[in-house]
């Protein structure tokens, strides 16, 4: 398979896939959107949840999926 000709990408496909590293993804700060990256906030914030097994979480606005993942470890359902 070829390639795509680096023409065929726009400045702002470059801005995306910089400011939000690996996620290819960026989010819109002005609306302020924030992506949790720093995994040690994540666990902090899990850890003062006090989920138990059975509970099911709801969580607002997912982003990356960083927290997602915790969250899944710790209870019953993700939604």
């Amino acid at each position: 398979p070829s390639r795509p000709s680096s023409s065929s990408t726009t400045p702002s496909d470059h801005a995306t896939k910089s400011s939000a590293g690996t996620n290819l993804i960026a989010p819109n700060t002005s609306l302020g959107q924030h992506f949790l990256k720093n995994p040690a906030v994540v666990t902090a914030i899990v850890a003062k949840s006090a989920l138990k097994p059975t509970d099911t979480v709801l969580e607002i606005g997912p982003g990356t999926g960083n927290m997602t993942v915790p969250l899944l470890q710790q209870s019953k359902h993700v939604i």
